[in-house]
């Protein structure tokens, strides 16, 4: 997983001209009742490991790559050090690569740089990515970010019409063929506000929209479209030390099927 995240960061880096700075965090072993000895091997393993990875890196790429071995929390080191970043990558899980552990979650979280979470073993620069919007100025962001970043790329921006209503719908007296006339408006009214949405990207992106909850239907686009990347934005918040990711990029953070960034949008945030 080290690997993969080392060579998409070294990908994305050359591509945007910029250094690579690869973070590799000790965590602390005292709970652990580790021997000191014993620590202390483990500690020189790890930096040798880390050195071993970055002239890896450095052999394959066309930019300074440096490596930085620090001690400390994993999740609120690679936070921190992404405030000075445009962007910080972090893998998934080592057990299960299509499951996001907890530091890479925490970092989405915390992070106010953009987070990229890499679970697929990169070869190429991303081709096919899928953005998921909802019309807000968050998601605008979103579709900037990925042009910006990956301008060669074919990018689908994507709308999925909520489901959840539906029920309260039934549930107020609608009959079925009122709430199918009904979903069918919604669906055109999605479509208006799709096509006034991506106007100012005509030509550039194409546009779908979906009939369904956002994260099974962007699972579902990702898989019929064998796209290698889902872009959402968060829902940034200014409270100090106050981060609100939102409940679509959380979930698609923790077990989407392919790589995922989460373009971060600075937003007020009002305490109720």
């Amino acid at each position: 997983m080290g690997r993969r995240v080392a060579d998409r960061s070294r990908i994305i880096a050359e591509s945007t001209g910029v250094d690579l700075n690869l973070v590799h965090v000790l965590e602390p072993v005292g709970e652990a009742m580790i021997d000191p000895g014993l620590a202390r091997l483990m500690r020189e393993h790890q930096q040798a490991q880390a050195e071993k990875l970055a002239a890896w890196c450095q052999e394959r790429s066309s930019v300074d790559v440096n490596i930085d071995v620090v001690k400390g929390s994993p999740s609120w080191e690679l936070a921190s050090r992404a405030k000075g970043a445009e962007l910080v990558v972090v893998g998934s899980s080592t057990i299960d690569a299509f499951t996001a552990g907890p530091v890479a979650r925490r970092v989405a979280r915390m992070a106010r740089s953009d987070a990229l979470v890499v679970r697929r073993q990169p070869r190429v620069p991303y081709r096919r990515i899928i953005v998921g919007i909802d019309f807000s100025q968050a998601s605008r962001i979103a579709v900037e970010r990925s042009l910006t970043l990956f301008p060669e790329a074919d990018i689908t921006v994507l709308y999925s019409l909520p489901s959840r209503f539906d029920l309260v719908l039934s549930d107020a007296g609608l009959f079925n063929e009122e709430l199918d006339a009904s979903r069918v408006s919604r669906l055109e009214a999605a479509a208006d506000r799709m096509d006034a949405f991506a106007q100012p990207w005509s030509g550039i992106v194409r546009t779908l929209i979906a009939d369904g909850p956002p994260t099974e239907t962007i699972d579902e686009v990702v898989r019929r479209r064998n796209a290698d990347l889902i872009v959402v934005a968060s829902r940034g918040a200014t409270a100090t030390r106050m981060v609100l990711l939102g409940t679509v990029a959380e979930e698609l953070v923790a077990r989407s099927p392919c790589d995922v960034l989460v373009a971060r949008c600075p937003s007020s945030f009002r305490r109720p």
